[in-house]
């Protein structure tokens, strides 16, 4: 494969990562710019919060199956596996930015767990338990997510899986950590002036 090509499956992740599936599913359902209400957040988190919970799985499971789509289809095409680190992070980047709006979008958790889930489907599956665990004793949903991530990384270690699905994986996991964290800096800072720490995840959207 040439360059040409690979360069080709990355933008087409990016745009199929730029397609604003919860921006979508709000408007049309209540007629409202997802961006201004809520946590702003354009994904299945706030989609929830607006609109209920076949709004948020739909959106969990599109933008899911986005991330997925990033995997498979340099396989179908028969790309080598250096080309998924070029399509897997532009979709979560297209996801996140998204040039359909101004570059404002979610925060990658679901494209990642799509990626996750083509990529290594057994220990993402494994994974899922101690995250509904977790989500149903703190009643909530990031703290689910970030327990999530630090057990897959540590599964794929334990369990043997290949080099380029460690390093997808965890370059995956920080890029969503540093995305997070920028966007709920107000918030972090503001705990922790405060000293809030039992409080501190109960403040974040």
């Amino acid at each position: 494969m040439d360059w040409l090509q690979a360069i080709s499956l990355g933008l087409g992740a990016y745009l199929l990562g730029s397609l604003p599936t919860g921006y979508l599913v709000v408007r049309l359902a209540k007629g409202i710019d997802i961006r201004q209400v809520g946590t702003k957040n354009v994904g299945a988190l706030n989609t929830y919060q607006q609109v209920g919970v076949w709004g948020g799985l739909l959106v969990l499971f599109v933008d899911a199956g986005k991330g997925a789509m990033a995997v498979l289809a340099p396989e179908w095409l028969g790309a080598p596996e250096w080309v998924l680190f070029l399509t897997t992070p532009l979709v979560v980047v297209g996801h996140n930015w998204t040039v359909f709006l101004r570059f404002r979008g979610g925060k990658g958790a679901a494209s990642i767990f799509g990626i996750s889930l083509a990529l290594v489907l057994v220990p993402t599956v494994i994974t899922l338990a101690p995250v509904a665990l977790v989500i149903f004793l703190t009643r909530n949903v990031v703290t689910g997510a970030a327990v999530g991530f630090v057990f897959l990384n540590v599964m794929l270690v334990v369990t043997g899986q290949g080099a380029v699905q460690i390093a997808l994986c965890a370059s995956l996991t920080v890029m969503v950590v540093i995305t997070y964290t920028v966007s709920i800096r107000e918030q972090l800072l503001s705990a922790v002036k405060a000293r809030q720490w039992r409080g501190l995840f109960n403040r974040l959207p």
